[in-house]
């Protein structure tokens, strides 16, 4: 008997049952047996029904699996190493404007000649405006 159904009997004696029959006691527990017989067949007929894999079908489908996987990652590297490509040239096609966009390399370094060399007569201008006079 178990703790609660031991407690249950001492407080039918200690009470005292009313009735002379069977005892039917009300403690809101459900009883082992809340379905019927008919329904515990039915609940084994649909179990054996169902289709369990054996060893062998689910070792073949986790292999099948694995490929699929396998597949959908080597499509995301070929798919990765296309846009690195693509962005490699665009990055290649930026740079090779130069400094400032400017349109040909011969016409950047002409611009900078010429730039010097007004640098340069600039200076022997302000040079000889310093140059003291002499006074005679």
């Amino acid at each position: 008997m178990g703790k609660n159904q031991a407690y249950k009997a001492m407080q039918r004696a200690r009470l005292g049952s009313s009735s002379g029959g069977p005892e039917e006691i009300e403690d809101g527990m459900v009883d082992g047996s809340f379905h019927s017989p008919e329904w515990h067949a039915a609940r084994l007929a649909s179990l054996n029904t169902t289709h369990t894999v054996t060893w062998e079908e689910y070792k073949k489908k986790q292999k099948e699996d694995e490929m699929r996987k396998g597949e959908l990652e080597a499509d995301k590297d070929r798919m990765m190493r296309e846009y690195r490509a693509q962005l490699d040239a665009e990055r290649a096609r930026k740079l090779a404007h130069g400094r400032n966009h400017s349109g040909s390399k011969s016409s950047h370094q002409k611009d900078r000649k010429d730039r010097d060399s007004k640098k340069r007569s600039s200076k022997k201008r302000k040079a000889v405006l310093h140059v003291p006079l002499m006074v005679r």
